[in-house]
């Protein structure tokens, strides 16, 4: 139940200017700072309302098994992905400030049937339309996000700025091909290998990032829908960059997945 003295409207807006104009916040005023998860989704449905945004899917953070035992959180944070923010292979995104930003090359589902709110719900095979990999561009409101309380980072809807979708890599949901990606993916930062795929505990598990959402929306009464992305969280490690003038590539099988700022 949401406390009646948290207003999620004024914290919404507070994040809503900080975004468009680039500032960073060091933190949320006492006052507007949510002190749960429940009153950090409440604003970050606010933040998306003002924002204007069309869902489209949604995002998983913090679900490496090591995240969360660091972040002393039981599952992965939740956050909506804005349909004008979703781009093609070969984007040049254009930022409304050029605050850093972390890039986190993720596996990703399209959901094949609208999922109606339901507790303790199985991923079936036909829950899944295809897999493909993708590009989260992480921009936070904050200085440090991970020291203003995960509330306040689901508030902030989990830091997303962009995603890139990268073709399908196979129909359905494939285990060996997951495990094939993770194995053979190579990030490159201007030209240079910058990351590689992740594995043991520092590795998410985008099986289980997918089946905490369903947890999530079954919490909050949504219905997750057919054609929906599902970017799961980081598939290879996460890095920081700052200003504009950065080409980014991931080269995996015989696909490549790039974008420029």
């Amino acid at each position: 139940m949401q406390d009646a003295d948290f207003d999620p409207t004024a914290t919404a807006s507070i994040l809503a200017q900080a975004w468009n104009s680039g500032d960073l916040l060091t933190a949320l005023p006492a006052g507007n700072k949510p002190a749960t998860l429940e009153q950090g989704y409440a604003a970050q449905d606010q933040l998306f309302q003002l924002a204007g945004g069309t869902r489209a899917g949604w995002k998983l953070g913090v679900g490496s098994p090591a995240a969360m035992r660091a972040a002393n959180l039981s599952r992965p944070l939740a956050g909506q992905l804005d349909r004008a923010r979703l781009h093609s292979s070969g984007v040049q995104l254009n930022l409304a400030a050029y605050t850093p930003v972390t890039i986190e090359c993720e596996i990703a589902f399209v959901l094949d049937r609208d999922l109606p709110p339901l507790r303790g719900r199985q991923i079936e095979a036909a829950d899944i339309r295809s897999t493909c990999v993708t590009f989260e561009v992480v921009r936070s409101r904050f200085v440090d996000r991970k020291t203003v309380g995960w509330p306040s980072f689901a508030a902030d809807n989990v830091g997303f700025e962009a995603l890139v979708v990268g073709q399908t890599v196979c129909e359905g949901v494939d285990p060996d091909v997951m495990r094939q990606l993770a194995e053979n993916v190579v990030v490159y930062l201007n030209g240079e290998p910058r990351a590689k795929g992740l594995f043991d505990d520092t590795a998410t598990d985008p099986l289980n990032s997918l089946a905490a959402l369903y947890e999530h929306a079954a919490e909050r009464c949504e219905t997750l829908m057919a054609g929906h992305i599902i970017t799961t969280g980081a598939m290879c490690e996460p890095f920081d960059i700052s200003g504009p003038g950065h080409k980014i590539v991931a080269r995996y099988f015989d696909h490549e997945l790039t974008f420029s700022f």
